[in-house]
């Protein structure tokens, strides 16, 4: 029997676990398919940042530090708009 990457299951949802470099994202699947969606979490071992998108291709949440998502806000080529998040007291 032939193991696959670790599993996490949610309702209506399974996440297959990758590590290693962003570099090899396109090859942390045995047999990547032309249809398979890209990575729906990706953060760095530091956790600095991450990146968290689903099944909608238009749609991404970026967490960063403020200085991070001030640049990407200011890109004019991109469509991004900054949430509104309650901030810790």
């Amino acid at each position: 029997m032939t193991t696959g990457p670790p599993v996490v299951a949610i309702p209506n949802r399974i996440y297959h676990l990758f590590s290693g470099p962003l570099s090899d994202v396109g090859q942390w699947c045995a047999q990547p398919t032309p249809d398979m969606p890209p990575a729906a979490f990706i953060w760095p071992a530091d956790h600095a940042w991450c990146v968290a998108s689903n099944v909608d291709p238009t749609w991404a949440g970026i967490s960063g530090s403020e200085a991070t998502i001030s640049r990407l806000v200011a890109q004019t080529r991109l469509d991004i708009v900054a949430a509104d998040t309650p901030r810790a007291r």
